[in-house]
């Protein structure tokens, strides 16, 4: 996302006062918009399997998915930032990824307004030696390409005006493979000691589905070294100072449905939750708030000559 034009925001400043008397938009964050699991994340006490070991379970899970040769992976995330009543900008993002013993496929659709200048489509391609890509990106400086890819609310569905063919992907493929296939967040969540206080470590369960959540501490000094990474996306994606960046309530959340199958935990969904606020200039403050739900198909993922393209 491209940082804030000083006129952008002087701007924001003089309409934010008018548009506040009207009262700000209502955003629900937590309304899932990909999981249909109707017990995921309610957490009801007459359903609780065990008082402890929920990060146990996810990290036992997560072990247990990398480790996986066949799964399909269906994700979107959903982005909003904004200013009292004002959207200043959105991102909403379609992927699919598809994991076929040593391949990796995946493809993604993102579509960005208003300062967010990312929208793309985009697949990767590993086909058990060689690294492919095909990146279809949107200069936004074009009106003629502001609408080749598309989000429609309504219906919940993504479209692209094309696909470019696959190229030889010249990056670090190790890296790359880590990043499409192992990496579930880039908050260090391993330590139990990066754990909140406020974290539930209870696991819920109904019918052969266990449901559990993990609060990690996210205070502004945790940020800055445990989850630094984390804190340079955020950075990077907005534009913000880092003075004076802080997360809602100083916590990240993630909640998680797990199957056990054949003695194996895997993941059937995770949605992870983030209300963060920060600086831009050093004195116009823009709220954010995102949330990324996955769900995941086991045994039965293919990759087609029509995902491939050009190298079929």
């Amino acid at each position: 996302m491209k940082k804030v034009l000083i006129v952008t925001l002087l701007v924001l400043v003089i309409t934010t006062s008018i548009f506040a008397l009207a009262g700000c938009h209502k955003r629900d964050i937590t309304e899932l918009i990909l999981i249909e699991d109707e017990n995921f994340a309610v957490y009801d006490e007459a359903n609780v399997a065990q008082e402890s070991g929920a990060h146990d379970l996810i990290v036992e899970a997560y072990n247990d998915w990398i480790a996986s040769k066949n799964y399909t992976r269906q994700e979107r995330f959903s982005f909003k930032a904004f200013n009292g009543a004002i959207d200043f900008a959105t991102r909403e993002t379609e992927l699919t990824r598809k994991i076929v013993d040593d391949k990796i496929y995946s493809q993604e659709i993102i579509v960005g307004t208003g300062e967010d200048d990312g929208s793309c489509a985009k697949k990767y391609y590993f086909d058990g030696e060689n690294a492919f890509e095909s990146n279809f990106n949107i200069d936004d400086s074009d009106f003629n390409k502001r609408n080749s890819v598309k989000y429609n609310k309504e219906s919940g569905t993504f479209t692209t005006q094309k696909w470019e063919d696959f190229v030889a992907f010249e990056g670090d493929v190790e890296q790359e493979n880590y990043l499409y296939k192992d990496q579930l967040t880039t908050y260090n969540f391993f330590k139990k000691e990066n754990l909140s206080s406020k974290h539930d470590d209870k696991i819920y369960k109904v019918g052969d589905t266990y449901y559990c959540s993990m609060t990690l501490n996210c205070t502004p000094e945790m940020m800055r070294t445990e989850f630094r990474v984390a804190l340079d996306d955020f950075l990077n994606q907005t534009g913000a100072d880092e003075e004076g960046f802080t997360i809602k309530d100083d916590v990240v959340v993630f909640d998680f449905a797990i199957k056990e199958v054949n003695g194996v935990k895997i993941f059937a969904a995770w949605r992870r939750t983030e209300i963060y606020s920060g600086k831009y200039k050093g004195f116009l403050t823009i709220n954010c708030e995102q949330v990324c739900e996955s769900v995941y198909t086991y045994g039965n993922a293919e990759i087609t000559a029509e995902d491939l393209q050009n190298l079929a």
